[in-house]
């Protein structure tokens, strides 16, 4: 890595322009505690900007060996955050033209993490003597799956396919099953899809859809009935049973993903309060316009 860490992004002026955002007056897409979800928001963008702010961001490239390490893990959690501060922000109701550089500049963050984490791991090799096994950003083998879906399927939703390919190259280091490739088919030119599913649940139940001939949005229609509508009423103790639950939240974004992706007449999945059907509008109107050639 060079002596001077060349970021993707701006995050410590993008914090103060979060900052400047009104949250009065927002119809929340969904029912909930709005004082509670303001708070939450608000408590996001507080570490984000404390995690600008500091030489963790700024200068990880001074950071050596085990403290390289440690200032990596700092990173992912910054990124954890920053996906909440997207999904915190669809649920308050913010406009695609809002989310849209919020969610760039959280893409740039994870992008820029794998730098840290190539520092992190040719230190750790130095220091040791061996390789160290500092792994991608984000492990779609584990838990930060959902953290994959939510960055892949929001790519879509807020028309940034552009960081795509670098997503999946250097954030996910390549690591994806079918869903995750076809999440990612916006932004890349796929000549193979893998027809393994990293995760049971909730996405085991997607099988019907990826095992069609054609691409239809009939078999995601039981999908959002049981594995969101019927799954989120369960108590968290039934919610535990049959394994880690890894869908991105209150919202099936991969379905509407996928809806935009395809180009489905998506009347009956807007039926589920779990289908963001305006991000869906706000990816088609953006698409059309850059069709017409008025983007």
């Amino acid at each position: 890595m060079s002596q001077t860490f060349q970021h993707h992004g701006q995050l410590a002026a993008a914090c103060a322009e979060w900052a400047k955002i009104s949250l009065t007056g927002l119809q929340p897409r969904r029912n909930l505690h709005l004082s509670d979800k303001k708070a939450d928001w608000k408590e996001a963008l507080s570490a984000l900007k404390r995690f600008a702010d500091g030489d963790s961001y700024k200068a990880p490239q001074d950071f050596k060996a085990h403290a390289a390490l440690e200032n990596y893990w700092r990173w992912k959690e910054a990124g954890e955050q920053a996906r909440w501060l997207l999904i915190y922000g669809i649920d308050l109701g913010l406009s695609g033209d809002v989310l849209r550089p919020i969610y760039q500049e959280v893409a740039a963050l994870w992008i820029d993490a794998a730098s840290v984490a190539e520092h992190a791991r040719a230190g750790m090799a130095q220091e040791t003597g061996e390789d160290y096994g500092v792994g991608a950003p984000i492990n779609t083998r584990t838990d930060d799956y959902a953290i994959a879906v939510t960055l892949l399927s929001l790519a879509t939703l807020l028309d940034a396919q552009d960081d795509v390919p670098a997503i999946d190259e250097h954030v996910l280091a390549f690591d994806t099953d079918q869903l995750l490739d076809y999440l990612c088919a916006g932004g890349l030119q796929l000549q193979q899809v893998s027809e393994e599913l990293f995760h049971k649940r909730p996405y085991g139940a997607m099988k019907p859809f990826f095992e069609q001939l054609e691409a239809l949005p009939d078999p995601l229609l039981p999908y959002l009935q049981t594995q969101y509508q019927e799954f989120l009423k369960l108590s968290p103790k039934q919610q535990k049973k049959g394994g880690p639950w890894l869908g991105t939240g209150y919202w099936a974004l991969e379905v509407a993903a996928l809806a935009v992706l395809y180009g489905w007449d998506d009347s009956a999945l807007r039926a589920s309060p779990h289908y963001p059907a305006d991000l869906v509008d706000y990816a088609r109107g953006r698409l059309a316009q850059t069709e017409s050639g008025d983007s």
